[in-house]
């Protein structure tokens, strides 16, 4: 049944499966905004200090913040969160699945969408990201299942793209030359893709991501918002594009969700394909920054116990080094939401 829309979210075929999501939008604002992480920030820096531990000890800061009640709390409360949030997500959408599948594939021939049924899912992406089933690649409404789950992360702030509109509102443009054609890299349901399309409604934007339903989803919801966003199916170290053919690329959370040995080539890809004096936009973990070592054990945390295999490569890594070798001229930009750092990279002209 479709019930209209939130914003830019699709309503749930049910009043009965909003509320159980709204539910899971209630307590992780609870469990992140109020009380439960406060204790447990505050508990682990008292124990941290009097254990004399350094941030650069990760094993350390485990074994202390692993024995605190707040903290076994909020580990605990925060995962079955997440699992709830999933499955809430699931039984909903799965209740409507021949409607919204039959709406998927209504236009699987608009030029605006390039499938590529042949293409070698790289192992990396076949895991259940953020413990969602079937991560990205398993379900033919991955991206449905997606957009209403990532509302809930985002505490209902995301059901109109606001975030990924700010984002791509505070990204630099090309030191010279305007934009005619741009990039979102690892788009998944589009939502920096058509936040683009309106930044600059006369340019060429794509969209690019190796997850066939995610980009069914992002090009149902551009369509649906009368964003004329061109979607292919390709991975990032190999997207068919010409050497420097975009004049402004985009990348949201991409990085530490692929091994660093993926990100090297997405890397370099990026930097084949924009063209001298474009720009490079980047929002990710922020990597290369100074954090207490609370904020190394949320992270630890993330990576240990929400469905981020590859995060951790990134935050050990030399990331701005790899940029610098590439070619890029970094610009450091303000952080985002939650914990985003961003990167604006200039190829020099």
């Amino acid at each position: 049944m479709d019930r209209g829309q939130l914003g830019g979210l699709s309503r749930l075929p049910s009043l009965d499966a909003e509320q159980r999501l709204g539910f899971a939008l209630s307590l992780r604002t609870m469990i992140t905004a109020g009380g439960v992480s406060a204790k447990s920030r505050a508990a682990g820096s008292a124990a941290l200090k009097e254990a004399g531990i350094q941030s650069d000890d990760v094993e350390a800061i485990c074994r202390v913040m692993d024995r605190i009640p707040d903290t076994q709390i909020r580990n605990r409360m925060l995962r079955s969160l997440q699992e709830m949030t999933w499955d809430s997500a699931f039984s909903a959408v799965d209740g409507d699945r021949e409607r919204l599948e039959r709406e998927l594939h209504a236009e699987s021939d608009d030029s605006l969408l390039e499938l590529a049924p042949d293409l070698e899912m790289p192992d990396y992406i076949q895991f259940d990201f953020h413990l969602q089933p079937g991560g990205y690649v398993g379900d033919a409404l991955a991206g449905e299942v997606y957009h209403h789950g990532t509302n809930a992360f985002y505490m209902g702030f995301n059901a109109g793209d606001m975030v990924h509109n700010g984002l791509v509102a505070c990204g630099q443009e090309p030191l010279s030359g305007g934009v005619e054609r741009a990039l979102d890299m690892a788009t998944g349901i589009g939502q920096c893709a058509t936040a683009l399309k309106q930044r600059y409604p006369d340019a060429e934007v794509w969209g690019l991501d190796p997850s066939e339903p995610l980009l069914r989803y992002a090009h149902k919801r551009a369509r649906g918002m009368g964003l004329p966003v061109r979607f292919r199916q390709a991975r990032g170290e190999a997207t068919g594009f010409d050497d420097g053919h975009f004049d402004l690329i985009n990348s949201y959370i991409l990085f530490h969700e692929i091994p660093f040995s993926a990100t090297e080539k997405v890397v370099h890809e990026i930097y084949r394909i924009l063209r001298p004096g474009g720009v490079f936009n980047i929002y990710d973990f922020p990597v290369g920054d100074p954090m207490t070592p609370e904020s190394r054990y949320m992270f630890e945390m993330d990576h240990r116990d929400n469905g981020e295999p590859w995060s951790i490569d990134l935050m050990g890594s030399d990331f701005d080094g790899l940029l610098k070798s590439a070619g890029f001229e970094i610009t450091p930009g303000p952080r985002q939401f939650l914990v985003v750092k961003t990167w604006h990279c200039h190829k020099p002209e």
